[in-house]
């Protein structure tokens, strides 16, 4: 077996210069209520539901948190088996546990609203 020199890895360990991204402009600009209108639009063709899709009293934020993998187990196999969303059941917990949380925000299954 031959053995071949490998080249010089000297090169790859030179940090590059980064992109200058402050000169990229878009060529349209659009309002804010321009890309919601396209969105929906865009999500319409392509049969797709999204946040823009459902119906809001208030503005929505985004909940990251860690749990063990036997809970997250059993929180899907319990939204399997009553057909709904690992959302509405944390959400329902909520609001059984006290803490407010609007009926329109309790929705079983946001995939259901397509269509509507």
């Amino acid at each position: 077996m031959k053995k071949t020199n490998l080249p010089p890895i000297a090169s790859e360990l030179t940090p590059r210069p980064k992109a200058d991204l402050s000169k990229l402009r878009s060529p349209i600009s659009a309002s804010d209520q321009q890309v919601e209108e396209n969105s929906r639009r865009l999500g319409a063709h392509w049969g797709a539901t999204t946040s823009l899709d459902l119906p809001r009293s208030v503005p929505m934020a985004s909940l990251r948190i860690v749990i063990p993998e036997y809970v997250d187990r059993d929180l899907a196999l319990k939204a399997a088996e009553d057909r709904v969303t690992k959302q509405y059941l944390v959400l329902k917990a909520l609001s059984d546990a006290g803490f407010r949380v609007d009926p329109q925000d309790l929705v079983e299954d946001k995939r259901k609203l397509r269509g509507r």
